[in-house]
Formats: structure tokens, C-alpha cells, sequence
């Protein structure tokens, strides 16, 4: 009887260890799950983070998905959002997904000599802080949640929004236009402008003067400062004309009126002829801003253009060959992986 016991007791216990171990490796897998499940929202909250911050300072030249050159010949940016930029990440390869972040953390921090990516590093002069790159840097080399798509979505909702502006722009440009009585013939308005300021004898003798002073290279300053004293006086002067061609207020016509006429008569004909070249130039520029806007909107690409200016001296860089002055950056920057 006593042997039955113990064989009861032992087979007791040894469900008890199996019912154990099974549970610890329940727990254990439930708690990877749950790490792993903790982990990808977070990257998923960086990279949506990010989708916006790359909307507002980034797709000009990357393109509003950030394919950058690949999707379009016009834009000026490589392409960012590309499988192997998420290959590491997608296959666990964490050395080489270290190497890809401190690569692209350093670029986006430092920008790149002779491009035109400029350093957003608030230490560089730059816009964003660390913890804004590490973000983008999370976009680029994960893609988590899909968050390409996200960008575009906020990249869509600016330019709807830069277009209802613009079209704002155009019919306050078009109604000044309009009311002014002149016509958009931006040739017809310069040519206007240079003719009658070869009457304004004061004009043409201080502009002689500056030209004189600069190939003397003598009394620079003086004659700069004298000829910008006489244009302040034209600023004033150019506002009332226009004033008085296409306000509807009463009081401010009258106004400008005084100022006008206090002028003399070449300096009310130059103020006249540069009002209307003023709001001939307002009404083609809106205009123009407005068509470039929808057509690049229409072709799904950025409504902001591409920046222009070459990146120069920025972290120490010395050439296109960035490699040393990674390693560089990296070595100051300790918190870095």
C-alpha cells in the first residue's frame, strides 16, 4: 500500500514540474510577445513622428514619399524610402542596421558638402533636434507602421492647403489689378519705369555718383547711404500712387494724394509708372506661383521646389568622401548607435 503511495506521489510531482515548465515557457513566450509587440509600437510612433517632420522639412527635395530621384528627375534628394535601407532591419541584422543609422544620423545632423542637403542639427544652425533625427533616422531604416504613407498623407494636406493660399494670393493680386486700371504687361511697365526716371535728374546724378565711388573704390559708404536716403523717399511715394489706383477707402486716397503731390512732378511720374510695375509684377507672380503649384501638385510631387544652395563647411566635412568625418562625429557624439 505504502508503494502505491509513493509512485502516486512521484507521478504527482512530476506533472507538477511538467505543469511548471510548460508554464514558464508560456510566460516566456507571452512575455517576448508582449516585448516584441511593445517594441514595434514605439518604432511605429517614431516613424509617424518623423512622416510629419519629413513632410514639413524633408520632401522638397526627397519627394513626397521619399523616393526622392528615383520617382522624379526634378527633385534634387536620393532616394530614402527604398528596400535596402530596411533590409537590415527586416532580416535582424542589428550590426549593419547600427552602421545604416549612425549613417544617416550623421548626414541628416551634419547635411553633405557640395549637395544641397543642408545640416538640421540645431548645433549645425539647423532646425531639428536629436531627438527629431533619431525619428527620421527610425522612418528611413524601418519604415515601421507603414509611416511612408502617413508622410504623403501630411505632404498632400500642406499643398491642399499652400494652393487655397495661393489662390488667395492670386485674386487679391488679380482685384488689385482690376482696380487699378492698368494691365499686366510687365515689358510695357518697365519700360515705363526707365524712362521716366531718366527725368529725375537727382536719381540719375547720385546713381552716377555710386558708380563713380565703386570703380574708385573712395566715399563707398557715403554715396550708398545717400542714393538708399532718396529711394526711402520713392517707397513712400510708390505706395501712395497705389493707393490712390485701387483703394476704396476715402480717408487713405486723400492721403496719398497729399503725399503725392508734394513730390515733385518727375518723382510723382516715377512713383506712378513703378506702382503700376508693382502691381503688374503681383498679379503675374501670384499667377504664376499659382500654375506651378497645381501642376506639380497634379504630377504628385512637392509643391514646394527643391532647394538650390550647396551645402559647404558644416561638422568639419573636407569632402564627398564622409567616411573619416563619420567617424569623427561619431567619436563626439557618445550617444550615438
Amino acid at each position: 500500500m505504502s508503494g502505491q503511495n509513493t509512485e502516486k506521489q512521484i507521478l504527482a510531482m512530476v506533472l507538477l514540474l511538467v505543469l511548471a515548465v510548460a508554464s514558464l515557457g508560456a510566460y516566456t513566450w507571452f512575455d517576448n510577445g508582449r516585448r516584441t509587440e511593445a517594441r514595434s509600437e514605439i518604432l511605429s510612433k517614431d516613424a509617424a513622428r518623423a512622416a510629419f517632420t519629413f513632410s514639413q522639412n524633408c520632401r522638397e527635395c526627397h519627394g513626397n514619399d521619399g523616393r526622392g530621384t528615383e520617382s522624379d528627375g526634378s527633385l534634387v534628394g536620393p532616394a530614402l524610402n527604398t528596400p535596402n535601407n530596411t533590409y537590415a532591419f527586416l532580416i535582424g541584422n542589428q550590426g549593419q542596421l547600427d552602421a545604416l543609422k549612425n549613417e544617416y544620423r550623421y548626414t541628416i545632423a551634419c547635411g553633405r558638402n557640395g549637395t544641397p542637403m543642408p545640416p538640421w542639427s540645431i548645433d549645425q544652425g539647423g532646425s531639428l533636434d536629436s531627438f527629431k533625427i533619431d525619428n527620421l533616422v527610425t522612418l528611413i531604416t524601418t519604415n515601421a507602421g507603414n509611416a511612408w504613407e502617413l508622410a504623403v498623407e501630411h505632404a498632400v494636406h500642406a499643398d491642399e492647403v499652400s494652393i487655397e493660399n495661393l489662390k488667395l494670393a492670386y485674386e487679391g493680386a488679380k482685384a488689385n489689378l482690376e482696380a487699378s486700371g492698368w494691365f499686366a504687361d510687365l515689358e510695357a511697365a518697365t519700360g515705363a519705369v526707365e524712362r521716366s526716371e531718366s527725368a529725375d535728374r537727382t536719381l540719375l546724378a547720385l546713381r552716377d555718383a555710386l558708380a563713380a565711388a565703386e570703380q574708385a573704390e573712395e566715399e563707398l559708404d557715403e554715396a550708398q547711404d545717400a542714393l538708399a536716403a532718396y529711394e526711402k523717399e520713392y517707397t513712400a511715394l510708390v505706395l501712395a500712387a497705389e493707393t490712390i489706383r485701387t483703394s476704396e477707402d476715402a480717408a487713405a486716397i486723400a492721403a496719398a494724394r497729399d503725399t503725392l503731390s508734394a513730390a515733385s512732378a518727375e518723382q510723382q511720374d516715377v512713383a506712378v509708372n513703378r506702382a503700376w510695375l508693382k502691381v503688374a509684377n503681383n498679379y503675374v507672380s501670384a499667377l504664376d506661383d499659382l500654375e506651378t503649384a497645381e501642376e506639380r501638385f497634379a504630377a504628385g510631387l512637392p509643391v514646394p521646389t527643391p532647394a538650390t544652395q550647396v551645402t559647404s563647411n558644416t561638422c568639419g566635412q573636407v569632402s564627398a568622401d564622409m567616411s573619416v568625418e563619420l567617424g569623427d562625429w561619431l567619436s563626439s557624439h557618445t550617444g550615438a548607435s
